[in-house]
């Protein structure tokens, strides 16, 4: 469930302006040099969902592909490129291509790069669209390249006379980007340059943002009868998020502000506000904000609006392809309507964050707090605010009256909290991550369990009925987990449970969750401008998207197998009826081949198509059976996916998972009744779909 975030750029202290490679003597590297550059790739560089999203969004490509031709139209001379550490490079494509389509007169569009991953990737994006003629990609930075001064202004590495900065297009990257443009004007550019976006704007509006189960880190409070404040400790004080606003619940109480314009073909007016590093002039600032509406101020949402001639290019909730920044109030502040709010606002360039504090305090931007909201990932709290599967499982484990249970992967406390009011003789939560095993003490002595349920620190794997350390050495007679991914088994739910029963529990312990299904629909799953990593290969022979092959080297590895997806936030097509993949019995006897660890199994399922399409996805999701003691109706008590919930036969849903997507190699369904095998498959940590035959 988790979310990358972030990448770092790399500078190179030997840049000129030839991309050549200089030899110089080299160590050869050993195995665990090799593992360590691979790692810190993998953390810090490789782009992750979010810097695909732009690729496909055609209204961006319109906007900047006017905008060139119009700039090229008017000014002669070098184009450059700056690269942008949030998205993949998609404006170097747009350059080349308008410069070549529009029969512009001759000049070379010379991109800086200096992830050298990405460089290679976008040099071979570049060969592909037999763009590599226009253009020359650089592996250094504005801060350290060095154009010719001799060279032609058609030539590669002159002097620029005309600059993109993409960068400043996503408010998360928008201080760097202005660092880039001040090293551009120092380094690289004439005098009389022209750039593109011309001013950018800063907006700001104040919102209430209640806690729900999106990827956003309001403040916990009561959560099924329980205190989990406790837990806001991972929030940090006024912890900042990068979110889409149109995907999570919100309303604004205030107008929209403009914090700022700033002017990216004034010299002075850039020189001005960088300074000695990007936006040193907000170090502190005051918002003022008017306020339409009674209630409170729980964030301040922050995205840029960019101007390229007569056009108006948002980055804010309208735009499907970026994330608006959301920095939460260390407190939540009163308003009333009619009001003016004014607001004490600190910008941070090592991490590119606003942060805002009510007059009578000061924002925080202590590195204390950032370390602490990251310890533990996003996702919980999602998860802890989803009442819909907190309900579910509390009807469950009502039914624990006298009984001894362990809970894996116990979080919060939450669950393990629920088994001790309903009665259970003693409950042992064990939790992997030290933190939160510590903040389950917490949580556990707030709510006066402090001495019904222990917290044990460590995988269950590893442990012993001893470990656990029940009364009389009694093993738990209980065995409640919720160690499920969006794709069912990626947590390892059928290791875990199996390991329990075998090694701690009772013979005939209760298993919670007893069973689950998994379902699944092939569909046709269209190019878009939203984070999902597709593959190029997996989009229509004649589709745009195909130009940016070269860039499916760079997805995360994971993405090979599944990635999570909201079905209602994306453009899809069902092709078939949602079908059965596989059940999984996690109580069935000790002696069943599916009680066992390493359970795996494959099968192909033959389903009619219901419309005529090309299938290039299977998207699944699954229900979940939590016990089966009292069990009255055969219904199962969640489904992932809430759309389907009545169809795969649950009486509930839950908003907490995602649905998960994978793509598969496309093949066209010619009519709606067509028999179409799905090879499907599982491990006992992953589910696969193979190639879909006709």
């Amino acid at each position: 469930r988790g979310e990358g975030r972030g990448m770092v750029e790399h500078e190179r202290t030997i840049s000129s302006s030839s991309d050549d490679e200089v030899d110089v003597p080299t160590h050869k590297r050993g195995l665990r040099g090799m593992l360590l550059q691979y790692m810190l790739y993998d953390a810090f560089v490789r782009p992750q969902s979010w810097a695909f999203a732009p690729l496909n969004n055609e209204a961006r490509e319109r906007h900047w592909r006017a905008a060139i031709q119009r700039v090229c139209g008017e000014t002669s001379g070098a184009v450059y490129v700056i690269s942008n550490a949030s998205e993949l490079p998609s404006v170097p494509i747009f350059a080349a291509s308008v410069i070549r389509d529009e029969g512009l007169a001759s000049r070379f569009v010379n991109i800086l790069e200096p992830r050298r991953p990405i460089a290679a990737a976008l040099r071979a994006c570049l060969k592909e669209n037999n763009l590599d003629g226009l253009a020359r990609v650089f592996p250094s930075s504005a801060a350290v390249f060095q154009p010719s001064r001799k060279a032609a202004e058609d030539a590669p590495g002159a002097i620029g006379k005309i600059l993109l900065v993409p960068g400043v297009e996503d408010i998360a990257t928008l201080g760097s980007a202005l660092e880039d443009l001040k090293d551009a004007y120092d380094n690289l550019l004439a005098a009389d340059a022209k750039v593109l976006p011309q001013s950018v704007s800063i907006c700001a509006v104040g919102l209430t943002v209640p806690a729900q189960t999106d990827l956003v880190r309001a403040p916990l409070g009561n959560v099924s009868g329980f205190d989990l404040s406790p837990f806001n400790k991972f929030r940090g004080e006024a912890p900042v998020d990068l979110i889409r606003l149109r995907d999570i619940k919100s309303h604004a109480v205030t107008k929209v502000a403009n914090m700022t314009n700033i002017s990216l073909e004034e010299i002075s007016a850039v020189g001005e506000l960088p300074r000695s590093s990007a936006f040193d002039a907000f170090d502190a600032f005051e918002l003022e904000m008017e306020v339409t509406a009674d209630g409170e101020i729980t964030a301040i949402a922050l995205w840029t609006d960019c101007t390229m001639f007569d056009k108006v290019h948002s980055g804010g909730a309208d735009q499907p392809s970026r994330r608006q920044m959301l920095s939460f109030l260390p407190k939540p502040l009163s308003v009333v309507e009619g009001s003016t709010v004014r607001l004490k606002g600190r910008y941070d360039a090592s991490t590119g964050q606003f942060t805002f504090a009510s007059s009578e305090c000061s924002p925080d931007n202590s590195q204390t707090n950032s370390v602490v909201s990251m310890s533990v990932e996003r996702w919980h709290f999602p998860m802890i605010n989803d009442e819909r599967r907190n309900s579910a499982y509390n009807r469950a484990i009502k039914v624990l009256r006298g009984q001894h249970v362990v809970d894996i992967g116990g979080g919060s406390g939450l669950l393990a909290m629920m088994a001790a009011r309903a009665g259970a003789e003693q409950v042992v939560t064990v939790e992997r991550v030290g933190d939160m095993a510590e903040c389950a003490s917490r949580v556990l002595e707030a709510n006066g369990f402090g001495g019904k349920v222990s917290v044990v620190h460590g995988s269950s794997l590893n442990l012993k009925v001893p470990d656990l350390g029940f009364k009389g050495g009694l093993r738990p007679t209980v065995v409640l987990s919720e160690v499920l991914d969006d794709g069912l088994l990626g947590e390892g739910v059928i290791p875990t449970v199996a390991h329990a029963r075998r090694e701690l529990a009772t013979p005939n312990a209760l298993v919670i969750p007893a069973a689950a299904k998994v379902w699944a629909m092939v569909v046709n799953m269209p190019p878009q401008a939203e984070p999902i990593i597709m593959p190029s290969s997996s989009s229509p022979e004649d589709s745009p998207a195909r130009r940016w092959a070269a860039y499916d080297t760079l997805r995360p590895p994971e993405v090979k197998k599944y990635t999570s997806v909201r079905l209602d936030r994306v453009k899809f097509m069902p092709l078939t009826a949602p079908f059965p993949v596989f059940g999984f019995d996690f109580d069935a006897p000790l002696d069943d081949p599916s009680s066992v660890a390493d359970y795996c199994r494959e099968q192909a399922v033959q389903v009619n198509s219901i419309a005529a399409g090309c299938a290039n996805a299977v998207v699944f999701w699954f229900t979940l059976t939590l016990n089966r003691s009292g069990e009255t109706d055969g219904l199962a008590d969640i489904c992932t996916y809430p759309a389907m919930t009545e169809k795969c036969g649950a009486s509930g849903s839950s908003r907490c998972w995602n649905q998960a997507l994978q793509f598969v190699k496309p093949i066209i369904v010619g009519r709606s009744g067509t028999t179409l095998t799905v090879p499907c498959a599982h491990s006992p940590t992953r589910m696969k779909f193979g190639d879909i035959v006709t």
